[in-house]
């Protein structure tokens, strides 16, 4: 089952991509077999500028990251909690998805906070990113408060009831991406005719 980890902080070596990695070392547990992780903090993508520009184009960056987003079967979406929201480069990334990418796939979301918050990015996320790109956001999502002190630089979390949570979580993402593998089958190319949300 193929699995890809979007880690959306802009900082070279964040603990965004540790927190990443403690992720994708689980999941390979959880029976993922296929695992790629995107750090945002090096991808090229342009800033989204609307219609002017045709991401569509073969020559553009994008088409290179949508080709294997179009192959993935769940996603976990990282984010550090800034100013209490999700990254510009998570957000950007997004309004690049559409339909075809991320259309009635499942993802995880999970933010990333120094201290005891980290909500106000998931909840910003829930609010929009889904819209016309038609994510199915899992009803649970992981927050990695404390986050230096919870997952070490050698991967290791210091709490045995959040590291509990976290593989019940990814086993769930697992159940969901096989159960709404049917629904893409169901629905086929009809939903094409309905591509943005109301």
């Amino acid at each position: 089952m193929k699995l890809t980890l979007i880690s959306g902080s802009q900082r070279p070596d964040s603990h965004s991509q540790c927190v990443a990695c403690y992720l994708q070392n689980l999941s390979q547990e959880q029976g993922f077999t296929d695992i790629q992780t995107f750090d945002l903090s090096n991808v090229e993508l342009p800033l989204h500028d609307g219609y002017t520009t045709d991401i569509s184009a073969e020559s553009h960056p994008w088409q290179a990251i949508a080709r294997h987003l179009r192959e993935s079967e769940a996603f976990i979406f990282i984010t550090p909690e800034w100013h209490g929201m999700a990254t510009p480069a998570l957000k950007n990334f997004l309004l690049h998805c559409s339909l075809s990418e991320l259309g009635h796939k499942p993802a995880l979301l999970v933010s990333v906070s120094s201290g005891i918050n980290g909500v106000y990015p998931l909840c910003e996320l829930r609010m929009t990113g889904f819209k016309n790109n038609h994510i199915c956001f899992l009803p649970d999502h992981l927050i990695f408060r404390q986050g230096v002190g919870l997952i070490s630089k050698e991967l290791v979390c210091s709490d045995a009831a959040f590291e509990g949570r976290a593989n019940y979580t990814l086993k769930l993402l697992k159940s969901y991406a096989k159960a709404l593998n049917q629904v893409r089958e169901d629905i086929g190319d009809e939903s094409k005719n309905y591509q943005y949300g109301m």
